[in-house]
C-alpha cells in the first residue's frame, strides 16, 4: 500500500507554463458569496501561457500538481476593473427601443457610437431610464480557489520503470 502511494505521488507531475490542466474553481465575493462555482460540473480544460485565463491564475497553479488548490485575490483593478460614476448616466426613454416595460436589475443592451453595450437599468421612470455600465463586480476584491483536477500532460510523459 505504502510504495503504490508513493508511485503515484511521484507520477504526478507539477504544472509548467504550458501545462494543459482540467480545473475547477470558485469565485468569490468580498462578503464570502460564491457566484461562480464548477466543481458540480465538468472541469474546464486550460492551457497555461495561452492566455486562456487571468496572468496571476497561471503564476498560482505554475508547480502545482493534481488535487492542489491556489488561492489568487484580485483588487478591482485586476478583476473586473474599478467602479467608474461616469458609466452611471440617464437614458430617455423615447431613444431605446425595448420589447417590454423595464425593470431595475434588468441588463439590455444600448447603443453608444455604433456599438452596443451591455448596462444595467439603476432606475426607471416615466421619461427616463437610469443605467450602469459597470460591470455588475466592479469595484470588488474577488478571491478565486481554483483546484488542478487533472494534469494532462501527465498521459504524454514517459512512465518511469
Amino acid at each position: 500500500m505504502l510504495k503504490s502511494l508513493k508511485t503515484k505521488l511521484d507520477s504526478m507531475l507539477p504544472a509548467d507554463e504550458h501545462s494543459t490542466l482540467l480545473l475547477h474553481f470558485k469565485s468569490i465575493r468580498p462578503g464570502g458569496e460564491i457566484f461562480e462555482d464548477t466543481t458540480s460540473g465538468e472541469p474546464q480544460k486550460v492551457t497555461l501561457g495561452a492566455k486562456m485565463v487571468n496572468q496571476a491564475f497561471e503564476e498560482a497553479l505554475i508547480g502545482k500538481c493534481a488535487g492542489e488548490t491556489a488561492t489568487v485575490i484580485l483588487p478591482p483593478e485586476k478583476a473586473y476593473g474599478i467602479y467608474r460614476k461616469q458609466l452611471v448616466f440617464p437614458i430617455k426613454r423615447s431613444k431605446l427601443k425595448l420589447d417590454g416595460e423595464p425593470k431595475e436589475g434588468d441588463f439590455i443592451s444600448i447603443p453608444i457610437k455604433g456599438k452596443n453595450y451591455m448596462v444595467t437599468i439603476l432606475e426607471v421612470t416615466p421619461k427616463k431610464i437610469i443605467v450602469d455600465g459597470n460591470h455588475p463586480l466592479a469595484g470588488e476584491t474577488i478571491t478565486y480557489e481554483i483546484t488542478i483536477v487533472k494534469n494532462l500532460d501527465e498521459e504524454e510523459s514517459p512512465k518511469e520503470a
